[in-house]
């Protein structure tokens, strides 16, 4: 037999990959080559179907990235050298990537290791008159309407410090960032995508939700609507923890 992994039987790449019953493993296969891509079965998962998350641990400062595996429990590294040094926020099975130094922002696909670029911090603070020197911005958390795997169709959102409380989006083709009025609504302490609709809530009870036209819309206003206001502030944390973050 052929040293050449390429050059496997498809019959036994069809027996392999019908024996696997992670979707991460079954990712990784496809990865392989073209030859084992081909091979896979089309309906072998259900991607739409919700997966147990992986959980990305703290960055080592190596091209190595590990990930805690709940279903499996056990740690594997997988090479992402797209990673090494930057701060990661995941949504949809992909990580918003940001380097510390130039602001350069990506999405990045933690097993294709596929990368789109996005515009840049700089852009970001621009939105707010605010220079890319800025020294204690940061993201809270990223929130994507789909995985860029499935469709072209999709939004970017990213909820930010820059000052005050920020938020943004990004649709592809896009060529910056693009600032949704917020208000005084306080600080935001959970955000989410449902069924066509952005939901966040705020630390003073408030409820919000909000939509994004599609890319066919080349400037959409996004005003953000009231839902539900409670004078009970405790309950903006129970709002919170029904808002959950998918890892990866």
């Amino acid at each position: 037999m052929s040293g050449d992994w390429a050059d496997l039987p498809i019959d036994l790449l069809h027996l392999i990959a019908n024996r696997i019953e992670d979707l991460k493993d079954f990712i990784v296969f496809t990865c392989v080559c073209t030859s084992w891509k081909n091979a896979a079965p089309k309906d072998k998962f259900d991607v739409f179907t919700p997966q147990v998350p992986l959980l990305m641990l703290a960055d080592k400062d190596s091209d190595y990235r590990q990930f805690y595996s709940l279903s499996k429990k056990k740690v594997s590294s997988i090479f992402l050298p797209e990673a090494r040094g930057r701060p990661c926020f995941p949504s949809e099975g992909w990580l918003c990537t940001m380097e510390n130094n130039t602001g350069e922002m990506n999405l990045l696909h933690p097993l294709s290791r596929t990368q789109i670029q996005l515009p840049s911090r700089e852009n970001l603070m621009a939105l707010n008159g605010l220079g890319d020197e800025q020294i204690w911005t940061c993201i809270e958390k990223v929130v994507l309407s789909a995985s860029p795997c499935m469709t072209s169709d999709y939004v970017l959102v990213v909820h930010y410090h820059a000052n005050i409380n920020h938020l943004a989006f990004w649709r592809p083709g896009d060529l910056n960032w693009t600032h949704i009025k917020c208000g005084r609504f306080g600080a935001i302490t959970g955000i989410n995508y449902y069924k066509g609709h952005f939901y966040f809530v705020t630390c003073m009870g408030q409820f919000w939700v909000f939509e994004v036209a599609g890319p066919t819309t080349s400037e959409p206003i996004v005003e953000p609507r009231l839902l539900f206001w409670s004078e009970d502030n405790h309950l903006s944390s129970a709002f919170s923890s029904v808002l959950p973050s998918r890892v990866i």
